[in-house]
């Protein structure tokens, strides 16, 4: 796990290196403001969500 800056995030998904990008919190916050392209996910929830390519980029909010 790494920890990026908003600036490099918005490189990442402007470049397309960015697999999946999941917003963790509840869906009232999720619904009042996420990133464009987030899918709401719980913690409980991730590791059945997680694609086959482990090297693949996801980012966590």
């Amino acid at each position: 796990m790494k920890n990026i800056s908003m600036f490099e995030l918005e490189q990442a998904l402007n470049e397309g290196r960015v697999a999946a990008l999941f917003d963790n919190r509840g869906p009232g916050s999720y619904g009042a403001l996420h990133i464009k392209g987030a899918r709401q996910l719980s913690v409980s929830e991730v590791k059945d969500n997680l694609p086959d390519d482990v090297n693949a980029m996801l980012v966590f909010y």
